[in-house]
């Protein structure tokens, strides 16, 4: 037994390109089976009230805060930091994955291969995980990400990337538990203790 968690996840209040609100999304996740999400909108974190009113309202069911990060044409999650920083636009990869190691977040390649090939920078400083399932990630590109996974001795992750609650239950992670805060996901991803999960249909 485990709890399921989706770790890439977006909302209208501050990824333009989300359909649905915070509530709405996490109202649809738990409708679908899933046990905790992480809402990583577009280069904007969820302030920490909002993620605390979000908990109050839907526990037990667990409400964390991420960020998708995009630089040098790829779009990283990072996990773990509520650092303000993470909002720069500019950042490159090197520095980013300087400033999330020095902080022990946790950083993920978000959807791999959906435009081009993998770029040499990630693979001269991996990142600790990589998606091989989410609405975005091409299925044909699944052998080569696992070869690249083996290479690096980065974690799998199976994300839906949703935009909308229809969106959200068929991609997930598995984990042996809920860990209290965002920097004891971070410490638990870094374990590479999550098991991805493709469902065949969502959990309705």
């Amino acid at each position: 037994m485990g709890f399921k968690i989706d770790l890439h996840i977006h909302t209208a209040e501050r990824s333009p390109c989300a359909h649905a609100s915070a509530v709405e999304m996490v109202t649809a996740a738990v409708a679908c089976g899933l046990d905790a999400l992480v809402i990583t909108d577009h280069n904007r974190l969820t302030p920490a009230s909002e993620l605390a009113a979000l908990n109050a309202q839907c526990a037990p069911f667990r409400v964390y805060g991420g960020i998708e990060v995009h630089v040098e044409a790829e779009h990283l999650l990072v996990i773990g930091m509520d650092d303000p920083a993470l909002e720069y636009t500019l950042w490159t990869y090197a520095g980013l994955h300087a400033f999330v190691r020095a902080r022990a977040g946790f950083l993920a390649l978000a959807h791999p291969f959906r435009f081009h090939g993998v770029s040499r920078n990630l693979v001269r400083r991996p990142p600790d995980a990589i998606e091989i399932h989410s609405r975005n990630t091409p299925p044909t590109a699944a052998a080569q990400i696992r070869a690249l996974a083996s290479r690096l001795g980065l974690a799998l992750l199976s994300n839906s990337d949703a935009h909308a609650p229809e969106e959200l239950g068929r991609h997930y992670n598995v984990l042996p538990y809920l860990p209290a805060d965002e920097a004891a996901l971070a410490a638990l991803l870094r374990t590479g203790a999550s098991c991805p999960v493709l469902a065949a249909h969502p959990r309705l």
